[in-house]
């Protein structure tokens, strides 16, 4: 994805949608909120090191829930937002950090960790974030 065409922060129905999926993964993992992301992230990691479905459609469906929370999370704790994105004729939506426009596609990401093509390494990226991640590694530059 080297040739970004065009991005932008979700509009209101896009971000409805993302809370949504967000919500249904939260009745899934039996929790009703964001408020302790520390117990969402561990529940979330004890669900998909358990994850053993080839089903595309519950991958599909998973990943757009768990990449949803995920990216909601991040939001909360660390003020990123949602963007839309359309690089290399594939749109998609990205959680993007505030300073650096790093960019994360957390539904892509977590289908791929329930697919088992990429280790489940959330809770790790998530605790870069935390510690400022560096300023050299970068997902996608938008800007």
């Amino acid at each position: 994805m080297e040739n970004i065409s065009s991005f932008r922060i979700v509009n209101i129905e896009e971000k409805e949608e993302i809370d949504r999926l967000a919500s249904n993964a939260l009745i899934y993992l039996s929790l009703n909120n964001l408020d302790q992301s520390d117990v969402i992230l561990k529940k979330m990691d004890e669900v998909v090191e358990s994850f053993n479905s080839i089903d595309t459609e519950d991958l599909e469906k998973y990943g757009y829930e768990f990449g949803s929370l995920f990216g909601n999370i991040i939001r909360k704790e660390y003020g990123w937002e949602w963007y839309w994105v359309n690089a290399d004729d594939e749109i998609f939506y990205c959680i993007t950090s505030p300073q650096e426009k790093v960019c994360c596609i957390c539904h892509n990401f977590f289908y791929s960790i329930l697919k088992k093509e990429h280790s489940n390494n959330f809770r790790l990226l998530f605790n870069l974030i935390k510690k400022q991640y560096p300023k050299n590694w970068n997902f996608m530059i938008l800007s």
